[in-house]
């Protein structure tokens, strides 16, 4: 009698329940080499994936031990043999291959030396690695790597915007690490990369080297959204992936199981950038190739299904849950030509303080790269719906202007910056819920230099109003003349005013309420400050007097008595204090649907 699906189907399911149960039982029941018992001479296996998600087996030879190579951390010295391993030497995307002797598992294969004749290893101690568990729960969200100044606050945020390509390029920098001394380094990671021109990828790898990441062009595995399906693949000498960036744009290093027990697991052997407490997702991976180098052989590998969430990035490896979903921040971007149809692609990066904004970087390069152009005349705008919206917050409000040579790296940067800015608020945990982006693309080179500036009088009194004109010269364009009409406060008291007139980042940079020492008191007042920077499609006109005033614990106090102004500014005053020697009186701007380049300063009387 022939059996139909409907009970084929509950057996198999049956069977492959057996098999998990099977799996985690042996997991749990595992023997551990103490590292005091490993000798040189010793033989034993190792577990890794050669091609696809078959586990393959290698031999491993001790040839010695290294003794306390850091506090409290010993390495055990191996020779590998087996499978391609002669022709490759230790790949990247081995990291956290399972040694064992005699059954019981010793280690983590994690470090090698760079040129390397032999397929030398050094090996993590096994109990090394789990004591990353002992670190959990994670503590608060943050991260002592971010880099220094990311959370000053004021306008001088954007002053130079020339500096962000640099800002974001030397982003790993801060990072302590590298090869020791005798050229002992952890096992690169591949970092995976998909939707990611390759332009971008070299505008980004001389940081992720830095970083010890190995960037290389990857595919994608199929996917289902079921994450049960692929956590019963994930077993000691199985990759695993570490997802970055998901979506319409996918980053993600690839290792390799080390030990899970239950739903707890372990992998790499070495830290992907010891990031301590971090949220990033775990998936299966798959190996479609072997690329062997004389520098340094790695595996072309591709990220699966989200199975888990890795929540330790530690020194001896990084430590998750299976079954557990990772927080991310969902990004939506559409952009809208001036000719063609709106485009509209997604993608999430990971919730993690340090990285979070680099990654944004890094995505929004490589979606502006592949859907525009790289070179010549191009510029952004940041269109109404564009925000980043902050839990328990108002949201933030992106309107901008971005044209010339580098619109696509301050357009990517700016956004990133300010994810930078808020994620590293010292006031508390910020949580970003969504960042929406509504660009608008041209082909045209959308700046104009500001050639003069004039006013109708620079006499007057109290309360009158000064007619400011305008001289400008767009790109390629005939010069045009705008106009402004600026007020005199009726309080403000005889003597000299000085008009300054010029772009966002020249008043930014001449702004006399603005300082390095100045920081909001809340994050509700550092929102209110993002919201209110100046804009670079916009011409500001600034009236400014002398004055002796102190911004204190962010409340301005004007017009201060000298003795009161030089005791509360002394260096032992707690608090948050800023001289101010000129405060502004009047402002008034003017919309253009240009990037405004230019600065001049008029010199006004004002009589009684």
């Amino acid at each position: 009698m022939t059996r139909g699906p409907g009970v084929a189907a509950p057996r198999r399911l049956a069977a492959i329940f057996v098999l998990l149960i099977a799996a985690t039982a042996a997991a749990r029941a595992q023997e551990i080499l103490p590292f005091s018992e490993v000798k040189a001479g010793m033989s034993g296996t190792g577990l890794t994936v050669f091609s696809g998600t078959r586990i393959d087996e290698f031999k491993v030879e001790v040839i010695g031990t290294l003794e306390n190579i850091a506090p409290r951390r010993n390495l055990i010295l191996a020779r590998l043999s087996g499978g391609p391993l002669a022709e490759t030497g230790v790949l990247s995307g081995m990291s956290g291959s399972p040694v064992y002797f005699n059954g019981r598992l010793a280690g983590a294969v994690a470090y090698t030396w760079g040129f390397a004749r032999e397929p030398i290893a050094g090996v993590v101690p096994i109990q090394e690695m789990l004591t990353i568990e002992s670190r959990e729960p994670p503590a608060a969200r943050t991260s002592s790597r971010l880099p220094e100044g990311a959370g000053a606050a004021g306008r001088r945020w954007l002053a130079d915007p020339a500096a962000l390509p640099a800002h974001f390029a030397s982003w790993f920098d801060r990072l302590p690490g590298g090869a020791g001394p005798t050229g002992l380094a952890p096992i690169g990671a591949p970092l995976l990369v998909r939707g990611m021109p390759p332009d971008v990828v070299d505008l980004l790898r001389p940081g992720l080297a830095r970083a010890g990441l190995v960037p290389v062009q990857g595919g994608s595995t199929a996917k289902t959204t079921d994450g049960r399906a692929g956590a019963t693949d994930l077993l000691p000498g199985s990759g695993v992936g570490i997802a970055l960036v998901q979506g319409d744009v996918e980053i993600a290093a690839v290792c390799t199981v080390t030990y899970r027990d239950s739903d707890r697991l372990y992998a790499c052997g070495h830290p992907l950038l010891n990031l301590g407490p971090t949220e990033l997702a775990m998936t299966t991976a798959s190996v479609s190739g072997l690329m062997p180098s004389l520098e340094s052989s790695f595996k072309f590998a591709s990220s699966g299904t989200e199975v888990g969430v890795f929540r330790q990035d530690r020194a001896t490896g990084v430590f998750g849950y299976v079954g557990r979903k990772s927080r991310t921040i969902p990004v939506r971007l559409e952009l809208q030509p001036e000719r063609g149809r709106p485009r509209r692609l997604a993608f999430e990066v990971a919730d993690d303080p340090f990285l979070a904004p680099y990654l944004l970087y890094a995505a929004m390069n490589a979606v502006l790269s592949s859907e525009e152009k790289d070179y010549g005349t191009l510029s952004f705008t940041y269109k109404e719906g564009s925000q980043i919206r902050v839990e328990g917050e108002e949201e933030i409000v992106l309107r901008n202007l971005f044209a010339g040579d580098l619109a696509r790296l301050y357009a990517s940067g700016t956004v990133a910056f300010l994810t930078q800015v808020l994620l590293d608020s010292e006031y508390r945990s910020v949580k970003i819920s969504g960042i929406d982006l509504i660009l608008g693309t041209s082909e045209e080179r959308r700046t104009a230099r500001l050639e003069r500036a004039w006013v109708s009088r620079d006499r007057v009194r109290p309360g009158e109003t000064i007619q400011v004109s305008i001289g400008l010269k767009p790109f390629r364009g005939p010069e045009l003349t705008r106009e402004m009409r600026l007020t005199v406060p009726p309080e403000v008291p005889p003597g000299r005013l000085l008009l300054q007139v010029g772009d966002a980042s020249a008043l930014a940079r001449t702004d006399p309420e603005a300082g390095d020492e100045f920081v909001p008191r809340d994050l509700h007042q550092l929102v209110w400050l993002i919201n209110h920077l100046r804009r670079n499609d916009r011409l500001y006109a600034v009236l400014v007097r002398a004055d002796n005033g102190l911004v204190f614990q962010g409340e301005r106090l004007p017009n201060l008595p000298p003795s009161v102004s030089q005791v509360m500014a002394r260096p032992d005053t707690r608090g948050n204090v800023l001289r101010v020697q000129y405060r502004g009186v009047a402002e008034e701007s003017l919309s253009l649907p240009y990037a405004i380049d230019g600065y001049r300063l008029i010199a006004i009387d004002v009589e009684e």
